[in-house]
């Protein structure tokens, strides 16, 4: 008897064991959620799903998206007013902040990038276009020709408040992007307007953009229409228009960048100054434009009107190297040395750089 009800006792033991190795493996396999809309209240999105972003997704002033590192977000197909993207409306947050052994990857449906078992994309360069990118939108100043603080994106919803940034707090926090990589974006979202990579409309100086690589992109790789924002170590590979592009009176401080150009890519930097009372006064520090795979296209063209300084920005054609010129009169250009370009830093991104 004694040994009868020790077997009793192994046996409900050994099931309980088996189902809750069970549960722990379905715990670690990752799951697929779908998300559209608007996300009406505070989000956390987390390593073991993969969220499809599904035609526009909006987080709305008063909320807050927060993304765990390793956590992998892609996109469905669509264009125009189906196109699938995320949007950071004015007074809302973005919280993702990777690492750089467990980045947060934002791609198309299309990719097959698998993080844990530690398989890289088999897309390419050539695979753009493939959805919207994000926009984050923030309360500090932009210049316009009519004079108004505030206006609404090109290709989204004019109709709509999520649509619109611009404001009079230069301080304004739009959240955290670290450690973070935007892949095969820039479809068209409507008349006149490609999406970026990641464009940062009216952003202010309290948000942080650090560690952030743009890979592949249609159009252009980073776009900043006005705002006080900063950015630091980013890296733009192989993008269709401008590696970075700077507009309505960018007041901010690029600095640690490469941008690496194809043979389809456009210019390394562009930038316009403000249309209305104020044109901005930018800063590049520390940055590399390379041109070895792009010969025939220009690194750098800045408006007359532009204002800002350039400092160890540096020009690679291969074996030969040069110091970015500039034909506009009020933008300074510097090259003391002081500072290089360490590509290892962006020792976790798609293209290693």
């Amino acid at each position: 008897m004694k040994h009868f009800y020790q077997t009793k006792g192994f046996f409900p033991s050994l099931l309980l064991a088996i189902l809750l190795i069970g549960c722990e493996q379905q715990t670690k396999a990752p799951s697929e959620v779908v998300v559209s809309g608007i996300i009406a209240q505070d989000a956390h999105w987390k390593q073991n799903t993969v969220y499809i972003l599904d035609q526009q997704v909006t987080v709305p002033s008063g909320v807050s998206l927060s993304i765990d590192p390793g956590t992998i977000i892609k996109a469905n197909p669509g264009e125009a007013s189906t196109t699938s993207m995320l949007v950071i409306a004015k007074g809302a947050k973005i919280i993702a902040k990777g690492t750089a052994e467990e980045p947060i990857i934002f791609t198309s449906i299309n990719d097959d990038v698998d993080l844990k078992e530690g398989k890289e994309s088999s897309l390419s360069i050539a695979d753009t276009g493939l959805w919207g990118g994000i926009i984050i939108m923030g309360d500090a100043p932009i210049s316009l020709q009519n004079g108004d603080d505030e206006t609404f994106y090109t290709g989204l919803d004019p109709n709509t408040k999520e649509s619109y940034y611009g404001g009079e707090n230069p301080e304004d926090n739009s959240g955290v992007l670290e450690y973070v990589s935007i892949r095969h974006g820039g479809i068209f979202i409507g008349t006149g307007s490609e999406s970026n990579g990641l464009t940062l409309c009216g952003v202010g100086n309290k948000t942080t953009i650090n560690q952030v690589e743009i890979y592949a992109n249609q159009d252009d790789g980073l776009e900043i229409f006005g705002g006080t924002v900063n950015v630091s170590n980013l890296f733009v590979h192989a993008c269709g228009d401008d590696g970075i592009d700077l507009d309505e009176g960018y007041t901010g401080t690029i600095d640690h960048f490469i941008v690496e150009l194809t043979e389809t890519s456009e210019s390394g930097i562009e930038i316009s100054s403000g249309k209305g009372e104020f044109v901005g006064n930018f800063k590049l520090d520390n940055g590399l434009i390379d041109l070895h795979h792009a010969t025939n296209k220009d690194a750098f063209s800045a408006d007359e009107t532009a204002v800002g300084s350039i400092s160890n920005v540096t020009i690679s054609k291969g074996e030969n190297n040069e110091t970015i010129q500039s034909n506009a009169a009020e933008v300074s250009i510097t090259n003391d040395d002081t500072a290089e370009v360490d590509k290892s830093t962006f020792g976790w991104t798609k293209a290693k750089a």
